[in-house]
């Protein structure tokens, strides 16, 4: 049920029941109100009578259960409707569900029997406390009646309205905590509200000025920790230097020491109050306020987090709290009563070492592996100190177990090369080589071990000046040693101080390193140095023992050879030419014949080509007046030669003039001989009447040939010309008339007799002439061969001599050209060429010598034969 006032309809309060309500009534003079219910649940088949303006409960009746109505179900009675009798004491009603039927019920006038009627009997009396036998009047209608104590709740002040309850009953009350406001009549001390604006504090036992009401969801909330949070009343009402006690624990926020100030965290609650009493030094933790050594870890030892130290000062924080932690690493000092443990929960094992603090096995190296001195083995007590710390070390040498490959030689730990001897030198067994797993002893000292098989192994294990041995002769390569090899890198059993070890492989007598041919045993010294035997007695004996030379041809050895073509100077007809030995028919050109084609101009019939050869060397090595044959069909060049002169030296397909018409005899020609796969074609311009001089022009189209006789020179020969003597006719018919008919040269008026007397005395004196010039030429051909071939050896016999005894450097000069001229130029480097500049031989040679001989040859042909003029004083 809602009561609501005003025009509004403002609720003013309501009720509610576990049940319908079914009907409602005010009374009369509309103090009270009734409704009443259904009989649904445990408030069924009731009704209620309450104040209308406060809402409290003034009565309630209900019916009693009917016969077949229990456990107050639906099948008991309920309201149907209630009405209030306009006298104010009676009320009707009717009711059904079993307990159908119409209701009268009646009020008692005076409940409280003080004499004053509930309602107004028509006499204008109505008890203000129908319930309070000691109330009835209430002046100032607060509620509290009139009549003074002993009466209940007496009005204290009867004409003013007021709500006080607490103090005094009915008194202004202006924040309504129940206090009432001081007036004239009633002030603190008699227990009016020292805070008359705050409707949650009303006293101030203390007079701090902090009120004593500190009650849990009113003045203060508590967070998860326990924490008072915004707190408003006085935790300590009878404590004026202290009122809130944030953290619970009774003793209070505030402080005396003014260092606090700048120490305490600016978050902790509290003020400096310089007289403050039950001081909290932790207010912010409800198990710790006590600090005696000022380390700001509380006293309490019933807290997690109390001073296991709490009359000295410490800033431990791991193992216990506020104790004395030397290194600063959290870790308290050890004392009487508290120790170092192996499991890490007791005080600092390593009190002066800030980065150890545990030692679980107890062997004083701490089991922090980032720390320093750090325990390797951390759960095994060990000595170790130089390889790991603080593990087992069985020798006690220093190094763990693991790491010791001696563990139980405390003379030996290391063995580099693992090959199970000791690194120490002063210790057991000790290894002279820890580096070299092949060896580990040197009897003898020099650095070798024993073991000859392993690096650097010693072939001579007690010999200190000996180790190795390469030749596996048995004997030492250190020449300066005790029996030093003389050839350590060549087996030899020579027991000679001067050959010792050293062989002998030709077995001549003479030991390899002295035998300069250690594998000719006919040769074993070489006085020049040029690679060829003294022993002249037997083949490739040097015949210049002396002189350094390099021949080897001819059957001659070792003797100088300028041009280094294998022949000593002294055989070589041409000295200075590397492709030149020989000359056997001594004219001058080296028996050695090479040429190359080239194509030059044909002078005497322009537009045409001829291919000759640029010669090297004797073309004709056996004949003396033969060497070119430019052409290279066979015949010299030489035209004066009495062998196989050629009459057209520029050209391969003739050679031969019978008639000297100069058209040669040679018909055909094979260019590649008769072997050879190349067809035969037409010699150059053959002579078709070989034994007839003639001049006239062959022409195969025309069938006419080359060297016939043609009387009037016109280019036809005689036979196919219609006027042979007529230069003008040659062409035509035979037969025709002719201008000039005979040879016009013949004079008519001569004697035949006379013509052949002289011609005969004529051709007889040309004859012996001709002769005569031939037999001089002759000569002198073989006066200057043999006086050229003289002039050579002469000259080749002059340069041995020179050579033979020339100085040293010239030597060197000479063989540094040669080998420059042949393109060794390695070796010319090797005896001193500095590669800048070439020898002068090489650059004054701007004529080949072929080229040079044959001008040479030609000037002195020239000038043997004879002219005409000489030839007319022969005649």
């Amino acid at each position: 049920m809602k009561v609501g006032v005003g025009s509004g309809w403002t609720e003013q309060w309501i009720k509610t029941q576990s049940t319908s309500c079914y009907t409602v009534d005010f009374s009369p003079d509309g103090n009270q109100v009734v409704f009443g219910m259904g009989y649904y649940q445990a408030s069924g088949s009731t009704a209620y009578v309450y104040d209308t303006v406060s809402g409290l409960t003034i009565n309630e009746f209900d019916f009693k259960p009917s016969a077949g109505c229990s456990g107050q179900s639906n099948s008991c009675g309920s309201f149907s409707g209630i009405a209030w009798h306009p006298d104010g004491i009676h009320i009707a009603s009717t009711a059904s569900r079993n307990d159908e039927g119409i209701y009268y019920w009646y009020a008692d006038l005076d409940e409280d029997n003080d004499g004053y009627n509930t309602t107004d009997q028509g006499d204008g009396s109505v008890d203000a406390f129908p319930t309070d036998g000691t109330q009835w009047d209430d002046t100032d209608n607060d509620g509290f009646g009139d009549n003074p104590a002993p009466a209940s709740q007496p009005d204290a002040c009867i004409t003013v309205w007021g709500n006080s309850t607490q103090d005094r009953f009915g008194c202004p009350d202006s924040d309504g905590d129940g206090y009432s406001d001081v007036d004239s009549g009633w002030t603190l001390a008699d227990g009016a509200d020292t805070f008359p604006a705050d409707g949650t504090q009303w006293l101030d036992t203390d007079g701090d000025g902090i009120g004593d009401n500190n009650i849990q969801g009113t003045h203060y909330l508590l967070t998860g920790a326990l924490i008072r949070y915004n707190q408003t009343g006085d935790s300590f009402p009878n404590d004026d230097t202290q009122w809130n006690d944030t953290d619970g624990d009774g003793w209070g926020d505030n402080f005396v020491n003014v260092s606090w100030v700048w120490i305490r965290p600016a978050e902790w609650p509290g003020d400096l109050v310089s007289v403050a009493n039950v001081i909290d030094t932790f207010p912010l933790d409800r198990t710790q306020w006590m600090d005696t050594d000022g380390d700001w870890i509380g006293d309490n030892e019933l807290s997690d987090r109390s001073d296991g130290c709490p009359y000295n000062w410490g800033d431990s924080e791991f193992d216990r709290l506020g104790c004395w932690d030397t290194d600063g690493d959290g870790w308290s000092d050890p004392d009487a009563n508290w120790q170092a443990r192996t499991d890490c929960y007791g005080a600092d094992a390593f009190p002066s070492d800030p980065t150890q603090w545990c030692d679980e096995d107890n062997d004083g190296y701490g089991s922090n592996a980032s720390g320093n001195n750090a325990d390797e083995c951390p759960n095994e007590a060990g000595t170790s100190t130089i390889d790991r710390l603080g593990c087992s070390d069985r020798d006690g040498d220093g190094y763990s177990n693991a790491g010791d490959p001696f563990p139980d030689d405390s003379s030996q730990w290391a063995d580099r090369d693992g090959d199970g001897r000791g690194d120490n030198p002063n210790g057991t067994n000790p290894d002279t080589f820890p580096d070299d797993t092949s060896q580990w002893k040197d009897t003898d000292g020099d650095g070798y071990g024993d073991n000859p098989g392993g690096l650097n192994g010693d072939q001579f294990s007690n010999d200190a000046t000996q180790w190795a041995d390469t030749d596996g002769d048995g004997f030492g390569d250190n020449l300066d040693g005790v029996e030093g090899d003389v050839c350590p890198l060549k087996y030899g059993q020579s027991t000679n101080p001067v050959t010792r070890g050293c062989p002998d492989t030709d077995l001549d007598g003479f030991t390899d390193p002295e035998d300069a041919f250690p594998n000719d045993p006919f040769q074993w010294a070489d006085t020049d140095g040029d690679g060829y035997g003294d022993n002249q007695g037997v083949p490739s004996g040097d015949e210049c023992i002396d002189v350094f030379g390099k021949s080897h041809k001819n059957n001659r050895h070792g003797c100088p050879d300028y041009d280094m073509d294998g022949w000593a100077d002294v055989d070589d007809a041409f000295p200075e030419d590397q492709e030149q030995w020989m000359d056997t028919d001594g004219d001058g050109w080296g028996d050695n014949y090479f040429y190359e084609n080239t194509t030059i101009d044909d002078l005497d019939y322009p537009g045409e080509l001829l291919v000759i050869r640029e010669q090297r060397g004797d073309a004709f090595p056996e004949i003396a007046d033969q060497w070119s044959d430019m052409d290279g069909d066979g015949w010299g060049d030489n035209a004066t030669s009495f062998y196989q002169p050629d009459s057209f030296p520029l050209h391969p397909s003739q050679w031969n003039d019978f008639d000297l018409d100069g058209f040669g005899d040679e018909a055909n020609y094979d260019p590649d001989g008769e072997e050879g796969p190349l067809p035969i074609i037409p010699s150059w311009q053959p002579d078709g009447c070989r034994k007839e001089a003639g001049t006239s022009i062959g022409n195969p189209a025309l069938d006419l040939d080359w060297g016939c006789p043609d009387s009037d020179n016109d280019g036809i020969q005689n036979e196919k010309d219609p006027c042979p003597w007529d230069p003008e006719i040659s062409s035509g018919a035979f037969g025709q008339d002719c201008g000039i008919k005979s040879d016009p040269s013949i004079n008519s008026d001569n004697s035949d007799g006379d013509l052949l007397a002289f011609d005969g005395e004529l051709l007889a004196m040309m004859g012996g002439a001709i002769l005569f010039l031939l037999a001089l030429i002759f000569v002198a051909q073989v006066s200057k061969a043999a006086g050229k071939k003289k002039l050579i050896h002469t000259r080749a016999e002059e340069k041995l001599v020179d050579e033979a005894f020339a100085e040293e450097e010239e030597r060197r000069q000479t063989w540094i050209e040669h080998y420059v001229n042949s393109g060794e130029h390695d070796k010319a480097r090797e005896l001193g060429w500095n590669g800048l500049a070439l020898p002068s031989k090489v650059q004054d040679d701007a004529v080949p010598q072929w080229k040079q001989h044959e001008i040479d040859q030609k000037t002195e042909e020239d000038a043997a034969v004879p002219s005409m003029m000489d030839l007319d004083r022969l005649l």
